[in-house]
């Protein structure tokens, strides 16, 4: 029974999925090998979900965990440099999706996890409580980070 609600619960929640493996890699090959880790990782954990929290706030964090600790494997794998990420300039033609995927690049993968959630409609506590950071300083953190999109996308 366990199994099919996971499933249930993973196919119900796909587009969050995609979002953070768009998000935290590059290459097709790479966002696969993401997105099954996440798969992993959340089939492991799903005997201690307690729906405490919403399901997807749950996964996000997983998914969020397993991404930054991919991206710390592929920084110390590369002698600390990750590789350039998309293109140098924002141009007038870029799509819309492109465009933000520039914008979210100039951030860090915590701040991008920040604005990407608040994109989503989650409530300041429900990121603070997902990332476990202060309820306050997510907050004065999202007022500077929304500052500087404004900057980078006017």
């Amino acid at each position: 029974m366990a199994e099919r609600e996971f499933i249930q619960q993973i196919q119900a929640h796909q587009g969050l999925l995609n979002k953070l493996v768009y998000l935290y890699a590059e290459a097709l090959e790479d966002r696969q090998d993401l997105h099954q880790e996440i798969l992993l990782q959340a089939w492991k954990a799903y005997p201690q979900f307690r729906g405490t929290a919403r399901f997807s706030t749950w996964l996000y964090r997983i998914g969020l965990n397993v991404a930054l600790t991919s991206l710390t494997r592929t920084k110390r794998g590369r002698g600390g440099v990750l590789p350039a990420d998309g293109p140098s300039a924002p141009a007038a033609d870029f799509e819309a999706q492109d465009r933000l995927r520039y914008v979210l690049q100039q951030f860090s993968p915590v701040d991008r996890t920040l604005l990407v959630m608040t994109m989503e409609g989650y409530a300041n506590e429900e990121i603070a409580d997902s990332l476990g950071l202060n309820h306050g300083a997510v907050r004065t953190r999202l007022h500077r980070l929304r500052q500087r999109v404004e900057q980078l996308w006017p």
